[in-house]
């Protein structure tokens, strides 16, 4: 697709439509032509305070050399030229534990990627790399941990401070590494934070958490009191419920949980929650197999995240999770997860308000249950909701990204989570 018609919605009334699952209301979903190669993956979604959309994702060549691209949306409808972060032959590459983008000031950017840092199969560092000047150029990779141990370090997330400064949050393994030389260190894995400024220098760093699961995604989210990160935790007895933190006054504050499921599993799911913060209001969403019956749970707060309202179960059939939630206002999210229904895994998409009205559920496309498939991810500008995913076909995978008419995301009328 060469031209061009504006204004976007008379690309949209000409583009799919496909039928909501009442079969009544017709939603509109447009198939964004995606920038990435055929052999890509692990997509990530980021918009910037002035409201440029930026797609990041890997691309793989015949000598297995990795490459982290992104692209800018451009007309609602395109992405611009590829451009290229970095490369190399010896990454982690994870279905995952995904880069992404973000923006801070008007012009500094900052990504990240995975690269091994000896034989073992977790054993690999971040790798952070920041621009100045919004991408043109990218200076030397950095990593934000300091402890140079051969274990896990990954599952990162990325936030504005302010123009100068941005956060990044992973999870760390050198306490395996630690515990081999001292029998009094225990093997865990923690939490751990540091800021940068855009010249990529170190400014501070902090253990959020010492003992949290090993291998689910984190997430950051700016509220009028500060940031916030979720995570999902383990206790002693091996519950595996997610949890907060508020970053208040240079210091961390103790984890609490956003709710208790008791989720009692021996290992990792590799299924974490996600946030978003507008003003004082704070949505997070999360995935939960407690008593063996899986469930996608949204939680609001009011308050900044200082505490949350009692969770309410999604309109899901038999979801497998891999989740993502947007506020759109103080009153409304959108929330996406991964669902089998009718027999076939679908992405599914809902507008969810705090009074517990909702949209009917939105299947937005066919997916897989296998990893290769990966978490869909979404941003939302000018009342469109943008979302990349990777398509698991038999032998490549490939990035798709579509577009949604977010007026189209209406609640039913006494429809009540």
């Amino acid at each position: 697709m060469n031209q061009f018609i504006k204004p976007f919605w008379t690309i949209l009334l000409a583009l799919i439509i496909v039928q909501s699952c009442d079969n009544n209301t017709k939603q509109l979903i447009t198939d964004i032509p995606s920038p990435a190669a055929e052999k890509s993956s692990e997509p990530n979604l980021h918009l910037s305070k002035d409201g440029n959309v930026y797609l990041t994702w890997i691309e793989m060549t015949p000598d297995t050399t990795s490459i982290l691209k992104f692209s800018t949306l451009k007309d609602h409808i395109s992405w611009s030229q590829p451009k290229t972060i970095a490369s190399g032959k010896n990454w982690f590459v994870n279905w995952a534990d995904f880069p992404g983008m973000t923006s801070f000031g008007d012009t500094n950017l900052a990504t990240h990627y995975l690269e091994k840092s000896a034989n073992g199969t977790y054993t690999y560092d971040v790798k952070l790399k920041f621009s100045k000047d919004e991408g043109k150029t990218w200076g030397e990779a950095i990593k934000p941990h300091t402890d140079n141990t051969n274990t896990e370090h990954g599952f990162v997330s990325k936030l504005a401070l302010d123009d100068d400064k941005m956060l990044s949050v992973w999870l760390d393994g050198r306490q395996y590494a630690y515990a081999e030389e001292n029998d009094s260190i225990t093997k865990e894995m923690t939490l751990r934070s540091a800021s940068f400024n855009a010249n990529g220098e170190m400014l501070n760093e902090f253990v959020i958490d010492s003992r949290v699961c090993d291998c689910c995604q984190t997430d950051l989210a700016m509220t009028n009191e500060g940031p916030i990160v979720i995570y999902r935790n383990r206790s002693e007895d091996e519950v595996r419920d997610i949890y907060y933190s508020k970053l208040i006054n240079d210091k961390w504050t103790n984890p609490k949980p956003v709710f208790n499921d008791n989720w009692n599993i021996a290992g990792c799911p590799v299924n974490g929650p996600s946030i978003s913060a507008l003003g004082n209001t704070v949505a997070v969403i999360w995935y939960t197999l407690q008593n063996d019956a899986p469930h996608v749970k949204l939680a609001f707060s009011n308050n900044n995240g200082n505490s949350f309202e009692t969770p309410v179960t999604l309109s899901n059939s038999f979801p497998i999770g891999r989740v993502d939630v947007e506020l759109i206002d103080n009153n409304s999210a959108i929330v996406t997860w991964v669902d089998n229904v009718n027999y076939e895994t679908v992405i599914q998409m809902q507008r969810v308000y705090k009074d517990g009205s909702k949209s009917e559920p939105l299947t937005l496309a066919k997916t897989s249950e296998s990893r290769s498939s990966g978490f869909p991810r979404m941003v939302i500008k000018d009342n469109i909701v943008y979302i990349a995913y990777t398509l698991s076909g038999k032998e490549n995978l490939s990035v798709r990204t579509l577009a949604i008419d977010l007026e189209q995301l209406q609640p039913s009328k006494n429809e009540m989570l």
